[in-house]
């Protein structure tokens, strides 16, 4: 029985009992999203990344209290990281036709009872899309601030660009394309073979016999190659023998860059559903953007004219899986459709394809940069933040004695600290007590009592007489 490897506990499960219709006009009789929060939804429900994910990740893409295990993207999701938790509530799912909780091949049909296997319809990286944006409307969540997604999620955050150009704030493409070139057809056609070529697959109707074990380790192996470099490798690996061969014989694996090819092959047993790889990729392979152009033509400029937000695109130049040409070829699209907000970075790095896992360092200021910067960036989420901080302390301020108030803000202020700044707490009491203090006595208050630019709280509470005397109004504590 085919089973997910590892820990994909603690996600949410969005089921709609109705049909989900495919572009091809192929229908399932409900739809299943798997995905997984960070961070918390603002009032205005506008703080929202859509993040999109790789064809074989799942939706953990980072730890939480309801799965501490670290997820796919767990150095970009956080407090002050490039996806920003103190700012923004990052959605992640698994994609539509995947097997880590989402509507696929491996997932129960429930008109037969039975798992659907080759019954699953074709879909297209569009549906995919689709899919999302239908739980997006079951969140009650209008427009995202961006979709960020790289490889098969950066095909689907320029798709979701195109699809829907009202409900996109912002845009990240990461090492993907918006049209499917011969050569990462002929990649994913190889994989496909392998796993068709193995007797157990019958079809694609396995699931009550043995795995196609064989055919799926050997198509991890084929993609392997592909989201790696040769640099990398020949820096990595070389010509080194693995461990334990001490002379070259017979044909088993001797070489380190073999054990390491049939250990990912290996990872992939039983946690990974050789249907979804068919499935999804043949839906990569036929992805494009290109709409008919006025003489009938199919033509990607007119496919991304409505993609007028601003875009971040990045390309990696040892990437033979998404060449840099194909993400050049999305900027200079969008540039020549009108896009005045377009960045590309194209960057040097050694990890090819797999570099938006691996190089966080190059990767992640980039993304950061794009999502905060102005214009329609994080300023108004900052504000509402501030404005939301100031309300809360001005109602404790009021809801007991002086005193007591001025522990609050100097506790605040010192982070377990033994001194806190002079100049931070006259801003923190006229922010605190603002239209119950006269400003000009605080500063005054402070220029006479407090010399040194380092105060501890006793100096602070040595003040007490002297603020409330600078009350505009009676207050009594």
């Amino acid at each position: 029985e085919y089973h997910t490897g590892g820990n994909f506990e603690g996600y949410h499960l969005f089921h709609r009992s109705a049909p989900f219709t495919f572009r091809n006009g192929e229908q399932i009789p409900e739809l299943q999203i798997a995905y997984e929060t960070w961070g918390h939804l603002n009032a205005k429900r506008d703080n929202v990344i859509l993040l999109q994910c790789g064809m074989s990740a799942s939706s953990h893409a980072c730890s939480h209290s309801r799965n501490p295990a670290p997820g796919w993207w767990e150095e970009y999701i956080g407090p002050g990281r490039p996806l920003d938790t103190n700012l923004f509530f990052v959605i992640c799912t698994n994609n539509l036709g995947g097997c880590y909780g989402s509507s696929g091949p491996s997932t129960i049909n429930s008109h037969s009872g039975t798992r659907y296997g080759s019954t699953f319809p074709r879909f297209e990286v569009q549906d995919q899309v689709a899919a999302q944006f239908v739980l997006l409307d079951h969140l009650g969540i209008d427009k995202v601030h961006a979709c960020v997604g790289a490889s098969l999620g950066g095909m689907q955050s320029v798709c979701a660009a195109s699809m829907f150009p009202d409900r996109v704030g912002k845009f990240v493409s990461i090492s993907a394309c918006a049209k499917s070139f011969p050569g990462s057809i002929a990649f994913r056609h190889a994989q496909r073979q392998a796993i068709m070529s193995d007797p157990n697959w019958r079809g694609g109707d396995y699931y009550d016999g043995q795995l196609p074990a064989n055919g799926l380790r050997l198509a991890r192996q084929l993609g392997t190659i592909t989201y790696r470099s040769g640099l990398e490798w020949q820096q990595r690996f070389g010509q080194s023998l693995a461990k334990g061969i001490t002379k070259r014989e017979g044909l088993k694996n001797e070489f380190m860059i073999e054990n390491y090819l049939a250990h990912q092959g290996e990872k992939w047993v039983n946690a990974y559903d050789p249907n979804s790889l068919l499935w999804i990729s043949k839906a990569m392979d036929g992805f494009s953007l290109e709409k008919l152009d006025k003489d009938g033509n199919p033509c990607l400029l007119e496919g991304l004219k409505g993609a007028m937000m601003p875009a971040l695109v990045i390309g990696v130049q040892h990437d033979v899986l998404f060449p840099v040409w194909q993400q050049k070829e999305i900027a200079d699209t969008l540039r020549k459709a009108g896009n005045k907000g377009v960045v590309y970075y194209e960057l040097d790095s050694i990890y090819g394809h797999d570099s938006f896992l691996l190089d966080a360092v190059s990767i992640g200021p980039a993304v950061k940069g794009h999502l905060e910067q102005e214009p329609d960036g994080a300023r108004h989420i900052w504000e509402d933040l501030a404005s939301s901080a100031v309300g809360f302390l001005q109602a404790i301020s009021q809801g007991g004695s002086t005193a007591d108030s001025m522990r609050d803000i100097f506790r605040a202020l010192s982070n377990g600290e033994k001194d806190v700044e002079r100049d931070r707490l006259k801003a923190m009491v006229k922010l605190v007590w603002s239209g119950r203090v006269n400003e000009v006595a605080v500063d005054k208050a402070f220029e006479n009592m407090a010399k040194e630019p380092l105060m501890e709280l006793n100096d602070f509470m040595n003040m007490r007489q002297a603020l409330t005397e600078a009350m505009s109004e009676t207050y009594l504590p």
